[in-house]
């Protein structure tokens, strides 16, 4: 499909279906994300320090945004596209050792999704290449040359976790899918 613009939550379930699910794998839940934006209630993961300084960083982008809006940075706009709606992900768990800290510490410092099939869990990080660099034949196309393609960095086997269904969280009622890891630790998905 081309001819319009690329936007990663009208996307995520084109990229999905055509660059993550393997032959015969069903969706259960994906959740298109920007960079780093999910939450995290592991105990010390991240570390106090990290979450002081994201704060303050977060305050001081907040208090620039007219200039990044005014730039066009397309980095500001990402984050900004994302803000206000409950997380993507929730992880939660007992301290920095269990498995869903491991799982986040490999983590997404890249826009991309979230996505839980009935065989495997995981995050891809979006990739754009230009239509100089050659069209990968799994590609999603879209105006202006551009090919989207979906770098997978987390991949958990069905076998490391067990799927616990529906939840509900936040004021909102925002529903989530659960998985829970072996250890007692575990994440939820926004469910779409």
């Amino acid at each position: 499909m081309s001819g319009r613009e690329y936007d990663l939550r009208e996307d995520a379930r084109s990229l999905v279906a055509g660059q993550w699910l393997r032959d015969g794998e069903r969706l259960r839940a994906f959740a298109p994300s920007g960079r780093g934006n999910y939450r995290s209630e592991i105990r010390g993961h991240p570390a106090p320090a990290w979450k002081a300084a994201t704060a303050v960083g977060w305050s001081a982008i907040k208090v620039l945004s007219p200039v990044g809006l005014l730039s066009g940075a397309p980095y500001w706009n990402e984050i900004r596209r994302f803000e206000g709606e409950p997380p993507p992900l929730v992880a939660f768990g007992k301290g920095k050792a269990c498995r869903a800290a491991s799982v986040l510490g490999t983590g997404p410092r890249r826009a991309g999704i979230w996505v839980l099939s009935h065989e495997r869990f995981g995050f891809a990080a979006v990739r754009i290449e230009s239509d100089e660099t050659g069209p990968h034949p799994r590609a999603l196309r879209r105006s202006g040359g551009k090919y989207v393609l979906l770098d997978k960095l987390i991949d958990v086997p069905s076998t490391d976790f067990d799927h616990e269904g529906s939840v509900h969280r936040g004021s909102r009622g925002a529903a989530y899918v659960r998985i829970r890891f072996h250890d007692d630790s575990g994440i939820d998905i926004r469910s779409r």
